[in-house]
């Protein structure tokens, strides 16, 4: 559950599958002149429009902190239940096409690499080094399943996995930062240029309407992004079945973004 403060107040509560859908629609124009477009294709826009499918399940029973505030994605105190959630998205993205779920594989991967978490216990530890060693243990496994299909050995060189993985992560972090919101101006670092190692950094600024982007790695000129979540008034439940009362005769509300050169 992504939670955003509305100015009024209210409460936006956006699920996690429905970020995932909006960091794809940041990826559907990439490549230009300059910045090479994803391969392939259909494959990598199914892994970052399904890269947070693990969080179904959380979200049909959302959980609440401590003070009785809505639980969001960062204050998520369960890091077993992260892993598993990790597991299973990966198990359903490549359900659908196997390396759709290895670029997610990829993706929590970089994730755990860059927030390690050293205040969790041995069995946490544990439990992420495992899902690490296994997510890059299947590229070799997907190159064997894929071996009939003469594109593929294209697809699974270590360079374009990296980069398509960096595609995924600059769409999950362009969605992020307009929806939390975080800084209105972002260094996005590592994205991919030629899919073969080159990357450059994109800088992104925004306000409540238009985003942009510099260097532009799109082949438009403009589009639009959105999103669509529940709005509550009720900030602090007594109990989490109150909470999903209150969520499920909540009305929905949509914001949209102008992404503009």
């Amino acid at each position: 559950m992504i939670v955003r403060e509305l100015a009024d107040g209210r409460l936006l509560c956006i699920h996690q599958p429905t970020h995932a859908m909006m960091a794809e629609t940041f990826c559907r124009h990439w490549g230009n002149r300059d910045f090479a477009r994803p391969f392939p294709y259909d494959a990598v826009m199914l892994a970052v429009g399904q890269h947070d499918n693990g969080w179904w399940e959380w979200e049909q029973q959302p959980r609440l902190r401590s003070d009785g505030y809505p639980m969001d994605f960062v204050h998520d105190d369960d890091p077993l239940g992260k892993v598993a959630l990790w597991q299973r998205g990966v198990a359903r993205a490549s359900a659908q096409h196997p390396y759709a779920g290895l670029l997610v594989a990829r993706h929590a991967a970089l994730l755990y690499q860059a927030f390690p978490g050293h205040g969790w216990d041995d069995t946490v530890q544990t439990a992420i080094r495992r899902f690490v060693e296994d997510a890059e243990k299947l590229a070799e496994r997907i190159r064997f399943a894929l071996q009939e299909v003469s594109e593929a050995a294209e697809w699974l060189t270590p360079a374009r996995i990296e980069a398509n993985a960096r595609l995924l992560q600059f769409g999950d972090i362009a969605s992020l930062q307009v929806l939390m919101p975080w800084t209105e101006r972002r260094e996005i670092h590592r994205c991919p240029v030629d899919f073969e190692g080159t990357e450059t950094t994109l800088i992104m600024t925004h306000d409540e309407t238009c985003i942009h982007f510099e260097p532009w790695p799109f082949d438009v000129d403009s589009f639009t992004v959105s999103i669509i979540g529940r709005v509550i008034t009720q900030t602090h439940f007594a109990s989490e079945a109150q909470y999903h009362a209150a969520l499920l005769a909540a009305p929905y509300k949509q914001m949209i973004w102008r992404v503009e050169r």
